[in-house]
């Protein structure tokens, strides 16, 4: 089975982060409602949006909800959308979870078996299939290059560019697709965007949290209400001597300015990685009743001293046809990653913010066509 995958490729010339105002949901709610009655603009509105630092989840139902009453512009929707993906590791408000009472250890113990089975057998019963991953680029990097050097532009999360890439599910395994041939002419687009990606979505992810939870620590937090009814969602920790969770991931430290070079020549900049399987924790939402996982987060435990700071992600899974039959497969992921830069010569110690939302769609079943030709 191949195991899940963190890589990322960054560029370097950033400048440091804002400090966020950190508020609940219903503060998010009440300072946009009062910017709408101040007449305030959309971008105004949605810059208000982005400082913002939340305290719990922003769900989904919660900013439906928000949109529909608020009616907020294009900007801020964007802006309310990436809280909503940013907040996602997060357990939602207290007031928007089920007052249930928690299941008895039984019943937790036969949860965990169906999960457990639904890792390890179910998701190798698909069939081969093919799908599609779009994903869009946010990062918070607030330079541009021109001729004449680097040049402040946004310093909020903002749209850097969409992906969009075929995935090929077979005997069990998600296959890499190889890419173009290696003699066609002219260059090629760009295959993922910066920042963090993944790969095991279909599985691996599913069964390395599993496996390394048996030997860390998985317990209830709590029930919560979703599109699919109530889910149990365990909060799980595993350290760095039970991890198996690989992170592999590099950025491009930018050039230095010297009496020779120009800060916008790229012959000086190099290579930097992070390469490890740290300790991590997250959470795994469970359907109590068959034990199909319907969603994990996940947040690395980086040592504080290096320099990626945050490598996290979390995945949805829905139900989706194939071939004319249901299965349970991923249907969105959000991968965030955050590196230090030390201070240089020529600008202070600073951030880089990534995130990639993740939509998977267009299933359809992996299969031959035959064509018979009459003889000659």
């Amino acid at each position: 089975m191949s195991r899940p995958m963190l890589i990322a490729i960054l560029a370097a010339m950033i400048c440091p982060a804002l400090p966020a105002q950190h508020m609940t949901v219903d503060q998010l709610r009440e300072m946009l409602a009062a910017q709408k009655a101040a007449h305030k603009s959309d971008g105004d509105i949605a810059g208000k949006v982005a400082a913002v630092g939340l305290t719990e989840e922003l769900t989904r139902p919660a900013l439906d909800k928000m949109e529909a009453d608020l009616q907020p512009g294009p900007k801020t929707i964007e802006a309310l959308d990436l809280q909503a993906d940013v907040s996602g590791f997060l357990d939602p408000p207290p007031g928007e979870l089920p007052t249930k009472d928690p299941p008895d250890a039984a019943t937790r113990d036969q949860m965990m078996r169906k999960a457990i089975e639904f890792a390890a057998i179910t998701m190798h019963r698909m069939p081969d299939f093919l799908a599609t991953r779009a994903t869009r680029g946010f990062d918070d990097q607030p330079l541009q290059i021109s001729l004449s050097g680097w040049f402040p532009a946004q310093r909020d999360l903002h749209l850097a560019g969409t992906f969009t890439q075929q995935i090929t599910y077979r005997d069990g395994h998600e296959v890499s697709d190889p890419g173009p041939p290696g003699d066609v002419a002219g260059p090629q687009p760009q295959a993922s965007p910066d920042g963090l990606t993944t790969t095991g979505e279909f599985g691996p992810i599913l069964a390395t949290v599993i496996t390394d939870a048996l030997k860390g620590q998985m317990t209830f937090s709590h029930w919560e209400q979703t599109s699919a009814g109530v889910t149990a969602v365990f909060h799980f920790q595993i350290p760095q001597d039970a991890s198996h969770y690989p992170v592999n991931f590099c950025w491009i430290e930018g050039p230095r300015l010297n009496s020779y070079r120009h800060i916008n020549d790229m012959a000086d900049a190099h290579l930097n990685c992070y390469k490890g399987t740290p300790a991590y924790h997250g959470s795994i939402s469970i359907d109590p009743a068959t034990g199909t996982v319907l969603r994990i987060a996940i947040e690395s435990d980086v040592p504080p001293k290096d320099r990626l700071a945050r490598a996290d992600l979390f995945v949805e899974y829905g139900t989706v046809e194939i071939g004319g039959r249901l299965y349970t497969c991923p249907v969105r992921s959000v991968a965030i990653s955050l590196v230090r830069f030390p201070a240089t010569e020529v600008s202070p110690a600073r951030t880089m913010l990534c995130l990639n939302d993740a939509t998977f769609s267009s299933y359809h079943r992996f299969g031959a066509s035959v064509r018979v030709v009459p003889a000659q």
